[in-house]
């Protein structure tokens, strides 16, 4: 009787596995994620999209963390489930450094459960060094225009969607136009001492300013802003409504668009970007997980992130879309882009900060 039992489970359970491995949309049972993509990227882009449509159909379910917040992200969300019902997302929301930590502690446990992420590119080192992320060719970057090309990985890593900026404003009641700062060296000027605001230390941003400058001009003009007596205030949007209520002239670190879309509410609000000064630029990126349960459907949702009609929300919603036109900034902008640079360097950065501008009183 046991051994009839005995052979009843493993009948089944063999039965169910070969079940199982068959319903599977991937190339074979051994075959990669990776793998699966590098031999999807060989075939036209026709045969190549509806291989994707097809897998995604029978996967039939997306878990993704996007790093728009609330409605911002749900409503992107519902654009993608519109064009392709057959894809169920399971979205959740969160901060890009919270994200990259929570694919962290899913697979450190041994749960794959996530599929995508969208993270800022800065944030990537701590995931790439736990090597989780998916090698992902695909032909969807054709699209980006040639100043935004900086934001692509040449090992296809993660893939550029959208891009954020830091750049020069100022309050148009307190800094006239002719008066107003030219370039990133114009904030050392003694006319704004005490007038200009930063973040805390932000990677991101000395980033930026490291590949714009260089080292040793950036060491120069951290030196000169700390003798500037700047204001260090956590809080971008914070700040940026700090700065338009006439707290202080000028912020050197923030979000643009904050300030752009209080204007467009209302024309009166004395909000400028500085144009003359290059804006700082990195990329919003979908990152697929090495070992996502879901590969064809974070592959189409992935791609689907450059379509005109993703592209068009994010411009709407006052983001930065790398195809067609930006919402507020002009065609001939200056833009720096950058992507990840070594932690060595990362390190020193953060040093020059709290030497020259953190221990300023």
């Amino acid at each position: 009787m046991l051994k009839f039992v005995f052979r009843f489970f493993v009948i089944f359970g063999l039965l169910f596995l070969s079940s199982v491995l068959n319903s599977a949309p991937c190339l074979a049972a051994d075959a990669s994620v990776e793998k699966l993509y590098a031999t999807l990227a060989k075939l036209p882009i026709d045969q190549r999209t509806k291989r994707l449509e097809e897998g995604a159909r029978k996967e039939g379910n997306l878990v993704f963390i996007h790093t728009f917040r609330g409605k911002l992200a749900r409503d992107q969300v519902k654009l993608f489930e519109k064009r392709y019902p057959f894809v169920k997302v399971d979205m959740g929301d969160m901060g890009s450094q919270d994200a990259a930590e929570r694919l962290i502690a899913e697979e450190t446990a041994g749960r794959h459960l996530t599929d995508a992420l969208s993270l800022a590119v800065p944030d990537l080192p701590v995931i790439l060094d736990q090597n989780l992320v998916a090698r992902y060719p695909t032909p969807a970057t054709k699209r980006i225009p040639k100043k935004f090309q900086g934001f692509i990985d040449p090992e296809n890593r993660w893939l550029p969607w959208y891009w954020s900026e830091h750049g020069i404003s100022y309050n148009t009641n307190l800094v006239p136009p002719d008066k107003a700062p030219k370039d990133w060296f114009d904030l050392c000027k003694p006319a704004f001492k005490g007038q200009v605001s930063f973040d805390p230390p932000e990677t991101r941003f000395l980033t930026g300013l490291y590949v714009m400058m260089g080292e040793e001009k950036l060491k120069s003009w951290l030196k000169c802003i700390g003798e500037n007596q700047p204001i260090i205030q956590r809080g971008h949007t914070q700040r940026m409504n700090l700065m338009l209520s006439g707290d202080h002239a000028i912020q050197g670190d923030n979000f643009l668009y904050v300030g752009a879309e209080e204007k467009k509410k209302d024309p009166k609000t004395p909000y400028a970007i500085v144009y003359s000064a290059p804006i700082l630029a990195y990329a919003g990126s979908m990152v697929i997980n090495k070992n996502t349960p879901h590969p064809y459907a974070a592959a189409l949702f992935s791609d689907w992130t450059l379509s005109d009609e993703s592209q068009k929300y994010v411009a709407s919603e006052f983001r930065g879309p790398l195809i067609g036109k930006h919402p507020y900034l002009p065609d001939n902008f200056k833009v720096v882009t950058y992507n990840i640079v070594s932690e060595d360097v990362v390190k020193r950065l953060h040093e020059y900060w709290n030497q020259y501008v953190g221990k300023k009183k």
